[in-house]
């Protein structure tokens, strides 16, 4: 009876955080994902006017698709930020221009906003000179 109850206690500590806060579910898969305010045009404008090409990219003409993958929470705060492909070379900005981004309109899912997780593609290119 004693292994029991120990196992039941591991199990319902492991579903909580710290502070006795119950774990926030992370979708995967949602029905409305979460985007930048004012959709497709504020990202690129966001971008133009704050990503910063790093100059060993351009001095070695690196140019590509970065992804980079984050959470974005009910509240639209973003966390997690990593990025998952592309040129080495350009990932450290695309994951500094996600985490200093404002807040995300989040997912929704039944009605509700939910915590998910976003795939971001940024992409690099260089004028031909």
């Amino acid at each position: 009876m004693l292994p029991l109850l120990f196992i039941l206690f591991l199990a319902f500590a492991c579903t909580r955080e710290q502070g006795n806060t119950p774990t926030e579910k992370i979708y995967t898969k949602v029905e409305v994902e979460s985007e930048f305010p004012g959709g497709q045009k504020a990202w690129q404008d966001y971008l133009s006017k704050n990503l910063h090409y790093p100059d060993e990219a351009i001095n070695d003409e690196i140019m590509g698709d970065v992804v980079v993958q984050f959470i974005v929470d009910d509240k639209g705060n973003v966390s997690d930020v990593k990025a998952i492909s592309g040129p080495e070379v350009l990932r450290a900005e695309s994951v500094r221009i996600i985490t200093q981004s404002r807040k995300w309109i989040p997912a929704m899912q039944d009605g509700q906003k939910v915590a998910a997780y976003k795939l971001q593609p940024i992409k690099y290119r260089l004028e031909p000179q």
